[in-house]
């Protein structure tokens, strides 16, 4: 082994270790991994940036488009509502429902968006059946896992051994190639998940919601802020006339969340969304959340005259300004920081107004600003309708948990879902019939979602998620300095030695195994840069089908279903589901088992060791 190769491999160990540990930033790791490359020579720039152009990176910032596009028309949340509707009442086929819903829509845009779509549902869908989160949050990540082998698009790692064969063969793999296989593993998942939460289903409250819509009126009750909403007017010579609601900190000196306002010279008594940036004038009514001996405090010197809120004006309200419980991402980067240092309403145009911490049930809505923000928090966010619609748009750190019954007679319009639904059929067509190169097939999809208004070029900005792209790009030059240096040769060599004279299922075995350890602690997609070649170098060494290998390599780099850090939807469910790590090792490690078995038993069939 030569200094160089040593050096590879022990940026390559300390890589799975910060990774594993996500002591740095993930993306940050990937950059770091260049900037090693380059200053050891062991690449050039060109060679260690060529990351950034290949065409891998540019497909899954395209397919990141298309799927954010599918939600921003609700084409994937009004097939997510069926499920509701569709399950009658029936707790075994709401869960069996729930699972081939996620499945499907992973297999055409991303699971992560796909679960996040329908954790709302879901949450709703329990309520309403008497069903605990837990015993349907875990089948709804792993339906989605399982549903992204379904197609070349349904996850990265499917792109990435179909790109490495390309560069090997000239061809990759076909659009339902992965099908057969991701369908039985589905199939036997479906069986398994219905068997291991059959208890959990009956232990379930029998009693069922009459009425499962979640009200404004029932966000008030759960996090007790009956009372508070109050209507002043700024009088002349008070010291708030000409500054804006951020000049004014009413928050951070009174405690006053200054919600919506109606302006002196308004003759039709509309009643409109406050902003950080809007003006307060002498005569302007406030709308505002405020405990008495807060909005007493604020009165005292004049600042406001305290009126009396109508029956007319808070129906006025409810028109302009609700509510929301919003989740922050796993990867969101307020956790740790306070409201107040985070600048929601800066990020989002909402107050937080309550903080329900999921560990110790209670709600936190004294001093709430100052509360450093937690995983698993769900914040109450209160603001204009719009403000809430974007929420999605404005920052990838919120995820929209529950929506009061409100917000549908004042969602976006829905109007092009039907283009939207032509594009992504045309795409997966062209995919599936045309030997037009992927990435041109998506980046054109991509560009439909735009032109045909499906989504706004900032949105489309916003809908990348450019960390995961970083990452793809920073490991794609690992792969490259491994085959330069012949560390690639070396590892490939000891495994083919070790394996050498071993049947094709123990070849199959041992590839499997290390992938799939690898997924449950590092990012699949980096799991399958790395396999890759080593997948295709054992093929070569040891007389074996690289197209059966690389299919071994996608399969298992998707089974991330035993640890909650294995992949971002087994984070997203949770803080809703209640889990704790262990049930995450207990609940997946069969359904590895199941798909390794599966692995076996096909892989030859189809491809013929």
């Amino acid at each position: 082994m030569t200094l160089q190769i040593a050096f590879v491999y022990g940026v390559l160990a300390l890589t799975i270790i910060l990774f594993a540990s996500e002591w740095v930033r993930l993306d940050v790791t990937a950059l770091g991994i260049i900037l090693a490359l380059i200053l050891s020579n062991t690449l050039s720039p060109r060679e260690a940036l060529s990351g950034f152009g290949d065409p891998l990176v540019i497909l899954i910032a395209g397919l990141f488009i298309v799927g954010d596009a599918l939600f921003k028309t609700g084409l994937a949340g009004q097939v997510g509502e069926k499920i509701v509707n569709l399950s009658r009442g029936n707790k075994v086929l709401a869960l069996l429902l729930v699972i081939i819903v996620v499945a499907v829509l992973s297999a055409f845009m991303s699971s992560t968006g796909a679960v996040a779509i329908l954790i709302p549902v879901v949450l709703n869908m329990c309520k309403r059946l008497g069903i605990k989160p837990s015993a349907i949050m875990m089948p709804l990540a792993f339906g989605a896992l399982m549903g992204g082998m379904l197609t070349l698009i349904g996850t990265p790692p499917n792109l990435v051994v179909s790109q490495a064969l390309v560069k090997v063969s000239g061809e990759g793999l076909g659009f339902f190639e992965f099908a057969p296989f991701g369908g039985v593993i589905l199939f036997l998942g479906l069986i398994y998940l219905f068997l291991v939460n059959a208890g959990s289903l009956r232990k379930g409250s029998d009693k069922t919601n009459i009425d499962p819509k979640l009200t404004l009126e029932n966000l008030i009750t759960t996090y007790s802020l009956e009372g508070l909403m109050h209507c002043v007017k700024v009088p002349s010579g008070s010291p708030l006339d000409g500054m804006t609601v951020a000049e004014a900190k009413l928050r951070t000196q009174y405690g006053v969340t200054v919600l919506a306002y109606r302006s002196h010279e308004n003759r039709k008594a509309e009643i409109k969304e406050v902003l950080a940036s809007t003006r307060i004038i002498a005569g302007d009514e406030l709308f505002v959340l405020a405990r008495t001996d807060e909005l007493n405090l604020l009165a005292s010197p004049g600042g406001v005259e305290l009126l009396p809120l109508t029956l007319s004006d808070s129906r006025l309200l409810n028109r302009e300004v609700g509510m929301a419980e919003v989740m922050l991402s796993p990867e969101s980067r307020l956790i740790g920081q306070t409201i107040k240092e985070a600048g929601f309403r800066s990020l989002s145009g909402l107050s937080v107004v309550a903080v329900k911490r999921q560990c110790k049930c209670e709600v936190l809505s004294i001093e709430v600003f100052n509360e450093k923000l937690e995983v698993g928090d769900i914040l109450l966010a209160v603001g204009g309708w719009d403000s809430i619609s974007r929420l999605n748009d404005t920052n990838s750190d919120f995820i929209i948990l529950h929506v009061p019954e409100e917000f549908e007679h004042v969602a976006p319009n829905r109007d092009k879902a039907p283009r939207a639904l032509l594009i992504m059929a045309c795409m997966v067509l062209v995919l599936t019939f045309s030997p037009a190169p992927a990435v041109l097939v998506v980046m054109a999809a991509a560009m439909a979602m735009i032109l045909s208004g499906c989504l706004t070029m900032p949105q489309a900005y916003l809908s990348i998620s450019w960390p995961s792209i970083v990452v793809i790009a920073g490991m794609l030059p690992m792969a490259l300095a491994l085959d330069k240096t012949g560390g690639m040769q070396l590892a490939t060599g000891f495994l083919s030695n070790l394996l050498e004279g071993q049947s094709s299922l123990v070849v199959l075995s041992g590839l499997f195994l290390v992938t799939s350890l690898f997924s449950q602690f590092i990012s699949n997609t980096a799991t399958t840069v790395l396999m890759a070649p080593v997948a295709i170098a054992m093929a070569q060494s040891l007389g074996l089908s690289q197209m059966g290998l690389l299919m071994t390599v996608a399969i298992a780099a998707s089974t991330a279903f035993a640890t909650p850090v294995a992949s971002p939807v087994n984070m997203l469910v949770m803080a809703p589901g209640d889990y704790r790590f262990i049930d995450f090792l207990k609940l997946g490690t069969p359904l590895i088992a199941i798909s390794l078995v599966v692995v076996l038993v096909m892989i030859p069939m189809f491809y013929p060791m």
